[in-house]
């Protein structure tokens, strides 16, 4: 039987509505059970989940922020415990406040068992390249860890074009784009060669942008290359027809993971990607791999 790692899916220690202020991005998507996302994986055929929980909340309140995701660790620890076989969890952090972060993520990958972190790509205008993160990078270099980056709101956006009325429609894969050419312009991902990312959505934007980027960064003649081996794609959400054959333009299957964002998407939709995932041309030959076997490369404490 072949098994599938899902490297993009989420809980949350919330009722209801993942995102308090799904109103204002456009978006709601509601939580389910434990026993409802077991059941979501046995439909989909999916042997192991990589659970991330993205929400950011009290950005503004250090204590309020580091008590949150002591909480949403926790949680995901304990679900872990109770189906090792089947899960495994992305440590949250407490950022902004990079010194409680740099020890909530000693504390979630040494005693929690965190088997990867999850960032979102800024944290109230505090992108992914920033130097203030790099004792954190450091730790993460330390630990070979992998980084699974989550869309969040931009700091501002246009309230009139539907793509500032829909956020995830436009503004997350461009917000996570642009936090991904911030780590790569600033140096701070080639210089932690052991910290690899996944970027979700098919790499977002960052097929087309990567050229634009390096234009610009020719013309003014500050050429960064950007460290492509440490950066992985999953493909949640809408790989098809498009994105893949784009992806595929820039990376190998190599370095392609298998995604849901469940519960974000419906299952019926979710089937229908999963049947072209297994039958998409160019994985034939690498389907274990993209499935399964590049995904399980990158976790730490399994």
């Amino acid at each position: 039987m072949r098994q599938i790692m899902d490297m993009h899916t989420h809980f949350s220690i919330e009722t209801g509505a993942i995102s308090e202020d799904a109103e204002r991005i456009g978006f709601v998507v509601e939580n389910k059970s434990l026993g409802e996302h077991l059941a979501a994986m046995d439909k989909l055929g999916i042997t192991h989940s990589v659970l991330s929980c993205p929400t950011l909340k009290y950005l503004n309140d250090p204590v309020a922020c580091e008590e949150y995701c002591r909480q949403v660790n926790d949680a995901g620890a304990a679900i872990v415990r109770s189906h090792p076989d089947r899960l495994s969890f992305a440590a949250i952090l407490p950022l902004p406040f990079v010194s409680a972060a740099v020890a909530e993520a000693k504390r979630a990958i040494s005693e929690l068992g965190a088997c990867a972190v999850g960032m979102c790509s800024n944290y109230d205008g505090m992108y992914l390249g920033d130097e203030r993160l790099i004792p954190l990078f450091d730790l993460f270099n330390e630990a070979g860890c992998t980084l699974l980056l989550h869309p969040a709101a931009p700091p501002v956006w246009p309230e009139g074009p539907i793509t500032g009325k829909i956020l995830p429609m436009f503004e997350f894969i461009t917000d996570t784009t642009r936090s991904v050419l911030d780590m790569i312009s600033s140096g701070i991902l080639s210089s932690h060669p052991n910290v690899r990312i996944v970027i979700p959505h098919t790499g977002s934007c960052l097929p087309v942008a990567l050229d634009r980027y390096y234009g610009i960064m020719r013309a003014q003649r500050k050429i960064r290359d950007a460290p492509l081996d440490q950066i992985y794609y999953d493909l949640a959400c809408d790989a098809y027809p498009h994105a893949v054959p784009v992806l595929l333009t820039m990376t190998d299957p190599s370095h392609i993971v298998y995604g849901t964002d469940f519960p974000a998407i419906p299952l019926p939709v979710l089937e229908n990607h999963m049947h072209r995932t297994l039958t998409h041309p160019a994985f034939e030959s690498c389907l274990d791999d993209v499935l399964w076997n590049n995904a399980l490369k990158l976790l730490i404490n399994r």
